[in-house]
């Protein structure tokens, strides 16, 4: 099964930054594992779209705002909560569910199974390289947790299908 993870946020901005930490850590950690691409984005909607096309899975990886929990929470979400993160609904590049629909109408194959890994933030303000000390708990977590959810999947051959 060929598998995209991303990693989305703002490598500067403290807590915003926890998707793209993970994707890296996880990269690392998946190198010479066939069937599993890593990107990391600064943004969402269109790009996010396209980035996942010709892939079977998708594992997007983004820090939350106002999920309800205390920071560091973890919240595994379908694609129609995507909304809700952080950086998926912009003026500059849309919601991610109008670009899904859109890459939908001109025909784009996307993934069947698409997993949504939200980090409640303490920090999205601040600018910074370091996450904050329980969302830099919440990314060792989600790490171990992508791995075992890769590990549980069949594996394909590496790279992009169809795009």
């Amino acid at each position: 099964m060929e598998t995209i993870i991303i990693g989305i946020g703002n490598p500067v901005l403290t807590d915003d930054s926890v998707g793209l930490k993970i994707a890296d850590r996880l990269e690392e950690r998946l190198r010479g594992r066939s069937g599993v691409a890593v990107a990391r984005l600064c943004c969402g909607g269109i790009r996010l779209m396209e980035t996942m096309v010709g892939y079977e899975r998708a594992i997007v990886i983004d820090a939350m705002s106002g999920g309800g929990g205390a920071p560091g929470s973890v919240y595994r979400l379908g694609p129609d909560s995507l909304a809700q993160t952080r950086n998926t609904c912009s003026t500059h590049d849309g919601a991610f569910s109008v670009a899904l629909e859109l890459g939908k109408a001109v025909g784009l194959q996307f993934p069947s199974t698409v997993r949504i890994w939200g980090v409640e933030a303490e920090n999205l303000s601040d600018y910074g390289e370091n996450l904050s000390a329980d969302v830099e708990r919440a990314a060792a977590g989600v790490v171990e947790s992508v791995m075992r959810e890769l590990d549980a999947a069949p594996s394909g051959s590496s790279g992009r299908r169809g795009a």
